[in-house]
């Protein structure tokens, strides 16, 4: 492995197991679309997909300081997910699935019956 390739696994992908982390992608996805953030959350994951491994690390130095805010399992799940493409890419597609499926329901339903 050379100094510049990025590594396919790291220690923080192999604390969770793949089931924990598709569970909460879709939580965290859930959470964006009931929040009606679909959007810009799209447009700032896909930004920032190439520079995942800067996030993560960025998540690695201020990880003292968010663990006394926010829940410290769900900030090293975050920190898994934002370390790898495909879960961010997995992400992605699952905030779109659920805005397709939400749209679909609400133009089944009419004016009157909400």
């Amino acid at each position: 492995m050379g100094m510049w390739t990025i590594p396919e696994e790291s220690e923080v992908n192999n604390r969770f197991s793949s089931e924990e982390l598709d569970g909460f992608v879709n939580r965290l996805a859930n959470i964006i679309v009931t929040k009606q953030m679909s959007a810009p959350a799209i447009m700032a994951l896909e930004m920032f997909k190439p520079l995942s491994l800067v996030g993560q690390s960025t998540l690695m130095i201020f990880g003292p300081l968010l663990d006394l805010i926010f829940d410290p399992v769900k900030m090293e799940k975050f920190q898994a997910v934002i370390g790898d493409r495909k879960r961010i890419e997995q992400l992605i597609t699952t905030i779109e699935d659920l805005e397709l499926n939400n749209k679909e329901t609400k133009e089944g339903v009419s004016s009157e019956q909400k």
